[in-house]
């Protein structure tokens, strides 16, 4: 059974937020997976550039289509951003013609996240729904919403929670027992509007990230931008957090309503780094967390001091070492590989 995996590869690989896709994408090439690669292009302007753009598409999906074997199954990540002649019409021929099969492996869903659910979104979930034979989502809660929107439970797969491959060897890191909490990515608070309220919570943090504006707050410490591959070796103390919306008292909005369903790559950082979590109780990763006993979970920002105060030590340790095991599966891909392998089960 021949295996491929279609990369949409970004021009701007400085990104931050390609980490997951190239973490996914390493871990697919150790399973043997033959890399099929469509070039994204974001700089046209003109009409005539962007119809020469879209007529490169459709000769790049060609090209793919000639290239793989009947009877393969094919690794797609989803979703993407960028619109493509061809990849529609080509992926329905790989399907009718040469009865290939496909694995989506979800990265966001726009319809539960609300900022970027247009049409085009739109269609390309209905799209995934309609040509996958598995489907790989973060949790449970995404599994549900998934059933209701008509796709069979038992070609879904639960990823559980993302990979952070690390290249350092983190296998003797320790962390130190603090009580401060830290807190990366997007640190601009029009966007990530609870950052403007942290003044008010009894509790020191440390911030990394770009577009930080908060230097009055006297419990605030910001350290910088690091890359996403170097981080993990940086983070050695306290605690990581799991929150988003607008307020400290709940996760609401948009962004904060999505924790319900989605896995914060995030989470996955602070654990490969060593660090216990605290976690809002709503969110669909809560569970993860409790059940391992990898941290805390909170209904508002102001129940952190309460437990800092009592936390002890020996406690913080016992959690630590549970975080410890968790990272070595993080850094490898053991999940990542845990259901791509379920996924080909499946397709047996």
């Amino acid at each position: 059974m021949k295996k491929y995996q279609i990369v949409f590869e970004s021009e701007d690989v400085a990104n931050a937020g390609s980490k997951a896709p190239s973490d996914i994408r390493k871990i697919a090439n150790d399973l043997d997976f033959e890399e099929l690669i469509v070039k994204l292009k974001f700089d046209s302007t003109s009409y005539l550039s962007k119809f020469k753009t879209q007529v490169g598409y459709r000769s790049k999906w060609k090209k793919i289509y000639n290239a793989i074997e009947p009877k393969s199954v094919i690794l797609i990540q989803s979703p993407i951003y960028v619109k493509q002649m061809g990849r529609s019409r080509f992926l329905k021929k790989l399907k009718s013609e040469k009865n290939a099969r496909l694995i989506f492996v979800v990265h966001d869903v726009e319809e539960l996240r609300g900022a970027y659910n247009d049409s085009f979104q739109k269609e390309q979930f209905d799209e995934m729904l309609k040509l996958a034979n598995v489907i790989i989502v973060h949790n449970a809660k995404m599994i549900d919403f998934f059933v209701k929107k008509g796709y069979p439970q038992d070609q879904l797969v639960n990823l559980e929670i993302f990979d952070y491959l690390v290249d350092a060897d983190i296998s003797n890191k320790s962390v130190r027992f603090s009580k401060e909490v830290t807190i990366a990515g997007n640190l601009d608070e029009q966007k990530t509007k609870y950052l403007q309220f942290l003044d008010k919570i009894n509790t020191n943090f440390i911030l990394y990230g770009p577009n930080f504006n908060l230097s009055s707050f006297k419990n605030i410490k910001y350290k910088g931008i690091v890359p996403a591959e170097k981080i993990p070796e940086i983070l050695d103390k306290g605690f990581g957090l799991i929150w988003d919306g607008a307020s400290i008292d709940t996760c609401k909005g948009d962004f904060g309503n999505y924790l319900k369903y989605n896995n914060p790559h995030k989470l996955s950082l602070y654990l490969v780094s060593g660090l216990p979590v605290f976690i809002w109780r709503k969110a669909a990763e809560a569970r993860f967390i409790c059940e391992n006993n990898l941290g805390y979970q909170i209904n508002s920002l102001n129940d952190i001091p309460n437990i800092l105060e009592k936390i002890t030590p020996e406690k913080y340790k016992n959690i630590a070492n549970n975080v410890h095991s968790m990272s070595q599966k993080l850094a490898k891909g053991w999940f990542t590989k845990k259901a791509i392998n379920e996924s080909l089960r499946k397709l047996k």
